[in-house]
């Protein structure tokens, strides 16, 4: 079983990642898509190596956001799905990016997806686990490590045309919940309690 981390870029992420590996091998998701020239924005696919990664991840995810992916398919078979994913149809012809690596965005995503769905977006993905919650979830400081697995992941096989997936409306939903709890979330924090004194 081959295991990636699919890092979201952070300010520090690839002076930590050369901290805990000299030569990582790692690939941005956006490279050999229409987004390649957000390079500076790509998330990162590390494989694991068996190094210190793998350790100060679990021992810190909060530091290393992003999702953790399991699979027997190669590393390009599973870039080809990722890369594949990124790109949705809306209801109305509207097409947008699905920032899926997003520990906030992958929470409120995959639990919308009914069975047969998460067999497609996991595609070659026996098992996608990430560390986060909901909008309420990280105000409240209960984030926690989700998991999703695919029995069906044995059997996959690549498309052999370019295919933008549908979201249902469920999908659609659990991303405008995800929008309106993050905008209260934001709401709350940058509420100040007031510091003047009465006279």
């Amino acid at each position: 079983m081959n295991t990636w981390f699919l890092l979201e870029r952070t300010e520090h992420l690839l002076p930590n990642l050369y901290r805990q590996v000299a030569q990582p091998d790692l690939t941005r998701l956006f490279d050999s898509t229409s987004l390649a020239g957000y390079d500076e924005q790509s998330p990162l696919l590390v494989k694991d190596d068996d190094s210190k990664l793998s350790a100060a991840i679990l021992q810190a995810p909060e530091q290393w956001p992003g999702l953790m992916l399991h699979s027997d398919h190669s590393t390009e078979a599973v870039l080809a799905h990722l890369r594949q994913i990124l790109f949705v149809n809306f209801e109305e012809n509207r097409k947008g990016v699905l920032r899926y690596s997003n520990p906030a965005t992958a929470s409120y995503f995959f639990p919308a997806c009914t069975v047969d769905e998460l067999r497609f977006w996991l595609g070659p993905l026996t098992r996608l686990s990430w560390y986060g919650g909901s909008w309420p979830d990280r105000a409240t400081g209960q984030m926690r490590w989700h998991e999703m697995e695919n029995p069906a992941a044995h059997q996959w096989q690549a498309l052999t045309f370019a295919h933008q997936a549908a979201l249902s409306s469920n999908q659609q939903q659990a991303l405008e919940t995800q929008q309106q709890e993050h905008v209260l979330y934001l709401q709350s924090h940058l509420q100040q309690p007031s510091t003047g004194q009465e006279s």
